[in-house]
Parts: C-alpha cells; structure tokens; sequence
C-alpha cells in the first residue's frame, strides 16, 4: 500500500511522522497503531463524554480540546458525535 504525500498531501508525510515520533516507532508500525486504535479510543471518548455525572461545559470544553484536524467531537445531549471533514 502507498500513501501519497505529494502536492496537496504533504500534510499526510508530517502527520505520520508525528505519530512514529510520539509512539516511538517506524511509521509503517505508526500507521498500523493508529488504524487498530481508532474504533476503540472513539469508543472510550464517546462513553466518557456521555458520562451522566459530567457537567456540560466540561462536555463541550473535552470535545474542543479532543478534536483533530479531521475529526470534530461534538456534544448534544445526551448523545457525542463524531464528524469527519
């Protein structure tokens, strides 16, 4: 598999980087990683944000801070949700 990181995809070589840099390890390993941990970390923030002793402005404030590049968590009681640009 070939990941383009050309022209308008540039971003994508410091991206992985970053992520072989913060993990320690090759970015072949850092892809990999990052793929099998996704479903499961998104999992966790969800039952974290839908946690009913959580206030909401500590919600909202999580949901900013967790967001990404691509991803936007958003808070709408009672239910998060995760949007992909």
């Amino acid at each position: 598999m070939r990941i383009r990181t050309d022209g308008d995809y540039a971003y994508r070589k410091d991206t992985i980087e970053a992520a072989a840099d913060r993990l320690d390890c090759n970015k072949t390993r850092a892809v990999l990683i990052a793929c099998e941990a996704v479903g499961p970390l998104l999992d966790g923030v969800e039952r974290a944000l839908e946690h009913p002793d959580l206030p909401p402005s500590v919600q909202q404030d999580l949901a900013e801070s967790l967001g990404t590049r691509h991803i936007k968590v958003e808070v709408s009681e009672p239910d998060v949700e995760f949007h992909l640009d």
